[in-house]
């Protein structure tokens, strides 16, 4: 059984009221996630839904010729496998973790159970799906459409954001995995934001020594993400019509 406050590690788990939490306190677990590791694969059945409390957990599009890239990242503001698991549906991605750290699980089926039976809990988790949605959307514009230089510095700021720490314990070829770029793109981008004093690249981790710059270097897309996966407007809000305005383009009917 998870203990008292282990749960407030976990975003996710720390919002819900006691009440909502007792339901899946009894089915949670803890236990060490260790990098490397995979939690799942594409097109596997979700067995345990994944609250992380402290690591870094990518979820990657695999390619028939190579690893693919990260769709996204997720720490202990979110879960693994969630979406999944409640549509009884096979994985969309492989999830694996790059920075090892502690984490709660709980039974897919018995997930999928209290999901069904509690309003409040089900709200929640909805809200959590849409941000994940929205950060899968601008992760896939900004592959598309920013330099590596750019995605670089976006991904350093994610990791850094959720591990709490200006080393960022990840290699240039695990960067290079999670952009789905060639290992020699990295480490030329890396040396020139190491000439500027942005960062420095040292043996098995990246130490940011200036949190300004590497933000000035990177693009939109960090400070849209960080909107979507900050914390939910409450269950009571809601848009007064007043409040609506007319997107520019489009007419009144």
């Amino acid at each position: 059984m998870l203990g008292a406050q282990a749960h407030e590690k976990n975003a996710f788990l720390s919002e819900l009221n006691p009440p909502e939490f007792a339901m899946l306190r009894t089915h949670l677990a803890l236990f060490e996630m260790r990098a490397g590791e995979s939690l799942h694969y594409f097109g596997d059945l979700i067995e345990d839904v994944v609250f992380p409390h402290s690591g870094l957990v990518a979820l990657t599009m695999p390619l028939h010729d190579n690893p693919g890239a990260a769709a996204m990242l997720i720490g202990r503001e979110g879960i693994i496998g969630a979406v999944a698991a409640t549509a009884s549906a096979p994985a969309t991605s492989d999830a694996e973790v790059h920075i090892g750290g502690a984490a709660s699980r709980m039974p897919a089926a018995a997930f999928r159970y209290v999901v069904d039976q509690n309003l409040v809990i089900r709200r929640r988790l909805a809200r959590f799906t849409n941000a994940m949605m929205a950060h899968a959307h601008q992760t896939a514009l900004c592959h598309a459409n920013h330099s590596v230089e750019a995605r670089i510095c976006r991904w350093l700021l994610e990791v850094q954001d959720r591990n709490g720490s200006n080393k960022v314990p990840l290699t240039q070829g695990t960067l290079a995995q999670m952009l789905g770029v060639r290992r020699t793109t990295v480490t030329l981008v890396a040396g020139r934001l190491e000439a500027a004093g942005v960062l420095k690249c040292r043996r098995g981790y990246v130490q940011i020594m200036n949190q300004q710059e590497l933000a000035r270097h990177s693009c939109e897309c960090y400070e849209r993400v960080r909107g979507y996966m900050a914390a939910p407007p409450s269950e009571t809000a809601s848009a007064h019509p007043a409040d609506v305005r007319e997107r520019p383009g489009r007419q009144a009917l």
